[in-house]
């Protein structure tokens, strides 16, 4: 429903939001987690059209480093494509996402459909952008090196 949540209570949905866009749990021989991340991208998605740019001013930052790193580097092809939308659609509606529209550009639905073209295209261009920088690199060194599939653990090191 448009604006249900009190803007007040934004600040605090951020962090939450951001815990969301990056889970992911390995359950023996898979992960767990796409359903959670995909979701989290749909309610950021719904959060550009049901609040103002300045109501969602304090959690632009935040938000825009966690869509771009999962729209890069999430393992699921549906989940990257839900942060590029939601990036998109931010971008679009609330205009304050640091060089949204240079990265719009590069990294759209379909760029970040294919996996090694997300790691080894998109993201260098994303991480051109100091604000975006940091993010993508930890990202990288703390989750993607380490990471159970042994090709993304891959991509990930031909990436850095």
């Amino acid at each position: 429903r448009r604006s249900i949540l009190s803007p007040q209570r934004l600040p605090t949905l951020s962090p939450l939001l951001q815990q969301a866009l990056a889970y992911d749990v390995r359950r023996g021989p898979c992960s767990v987690g796409a359903h959670i991340r995909d979701a989290a991208a749909y309610v950021c998605w719904a959060l550009a059209r049901a609040y103002e740019p300045q109501q969602l001013s304090p959690c632009v930052r935040e938000l825009s480093a966690s869509l771009l790193t999962m729209a890069c580097y999430d393992r699921e092809v549906n989940c990257r494509r839900a942060a590029a939308s939601a990036f998109q659609e931010c971008v679009g509606r609330l205009g304050s996402f640091p060089h949204g529209l240079e990265i719009l550009a590069v990294a759209d639905h379909f760029s970040v459909g294919n996996a090694a073209n997300a790691y080894l295209h998109v993201a260098p261009f994303v991480a051109q952008f100091p604000e975006y920088t940091g993010a993508l690199v930890q990202h990288l060194a703390d989750v993607k090196l380490r990471h159970w599939d042994r090709a993304l653990r891959a991509l990930a090191a031909m990436g850095l």
